[in-house]
């Protein structure tokens, strides 16, 4: 026979909230434990905050209405690192659904396509005491079962484009301004320099400006631009909603 589950009524694991948990050393002299359930490591004395599911939702929402880091850490009295953890961690899950999202609709829209309508903005992105120009395709699809955007980030260049179109169906009629990479596209009525993506332009370039600071609140990365971008698109529900 195993020896017993030990079961301290003194002592919960602050993750999960089990009491089969064991001693397991004293780092500088602090009494450290394992629980047995969920495999994680904790302190005894030490004091863990759990907040709620809809502080953070609260705090996502105001980075993607363009308040900083610093600011939501200050209003919800929320630490600056969990406030870094929750945009980095659930930015890339937004994202993530996203490019599902964007792949099942490209199947869904099929024969219902509108218009795809493209263009490119540029943007700040702070790194090595430099700050370099990066930018953003966006394409408003218009279909018959709703409007959704699709977004890449990179350099002013074909790669990056394609990363959108790849997400796109063939038919529907291409609406661009008179960039030349646009050109090739089948089926392409180029309009004037201000088309319907300027005004989403205008907002998101406000809101990835901190990209551009010399600041340590902010991890600057194409990538990290790509999650704050998935968070603005799912506080403005410019994603393919159609999509069960």
């Amino acid at each position: 026979m195993g020896r017993k589950p030990v079961f301290r009524q003194d002592v919960s694991c602050p993750s999960c909230g089990s009491h089969h948990v064991v001693k397991c050393g004293r780092p500088l002299g602090r009494q450290k434990f394992l629980c047995r359930d969920c495999g994680k490591y904790f302190l005894g004395d030490a004091s863990y905050h759990h907040h709620s599911r809809k502080l953070r939702e609260e705090a996502l929402r105001m980075y993607a209405n363009g308040m900083s880091m610093r600011a939501i850490s200050r209003v919800l009295n929320v630490p600056l690192g969990t406030v870094f953890t929750w945009i980095k961690r659930y930015g890339r899950k937004k994202h993530e659904k996203l490019v599902e999202l964007w792949g099942r609709a490209k199947e869904l829209v099929k024969g219902k396509v509108v218009a795809k309508v493209v263009d490119e903005m540029w943007t700040y992105l702070y790194k090595n005491a430099r700050a370099f120009y990066k930018w953003v395709f966006t394409c408003y699809v218009y279909t018959k079962l709703g409007v959704y955007l699709i977004y890449s980030v990179g350099d002013r260049d074909e790669s990056t484009f394609l990363e959108v179109k790849k997400y796109l169906p063939d038919e529907g009629r291409w609406v661009s301004d008179d960039y030349n990479l646009y050109f090739w596209l089948k089926d392409h009525t180029v309009v004037s320099p201000v088309n319907p993506n300027e005004s989403f332009h205008s907002s998101l370039r406000d809101r990835l400006i901190r990209f551009k600071r010399a600041t340590k609140a902010v991890n600057r990365s194409i990538r990290t631009m790509m999650y704050s971008i998935a968070l603005v698109l799912w506080e403005r529900r410019l994603i393919p909603e159609f999509v069960a």
